[in-house]
C-alpha cells in the first residue's frame, strides 16, 4: 500500500509497518525523527501498530527510511 503523508513532510512510504500504523500515527513518527528523538518514534510505531507488534530491527530500518525521505 502506498501511503501519502499530508501536511508539512510529503513522502511517500510504501511499508507493511508504516501501513499498520493508525492515522495518527506516522505524523507523530515523522514529527519525533525531524527533531531527532529517534527512540521516541520507535516507542510509538511498537505502541501503535496493529499486530503482530515489530521488532526493534523493523522499526529502526523503517526509522532510517523515513528520516532518508524527510531529508529530501
Amino acid at each position: 500500500m502506498r501511503f501519502r503523508l499530508l501536511g508539512r513532510f510529503h513522502a511517500w512510504m510504501d511499508d507493511s509497518l508504516w501501513g499498520r500504523l493508525p492515522t495518527e500515527a506516522p505524523s507523530e513518527v515523522d514529527r519525533l525523527v525531524s527533531f531527532g528523538h529517534n527512540v521516541q518514534a520507535i516507542v510509538v510505531m511498537r505502541e501503535h501498530a496493529c499486530l503482530p507488534q515489530p521488532g526493534l530491527r523493523e522499526c529502526v530500518d523503517l526509522l532510517n527510511r523515513r528520516f532518508a525521505a524527510l531529508r529530501e
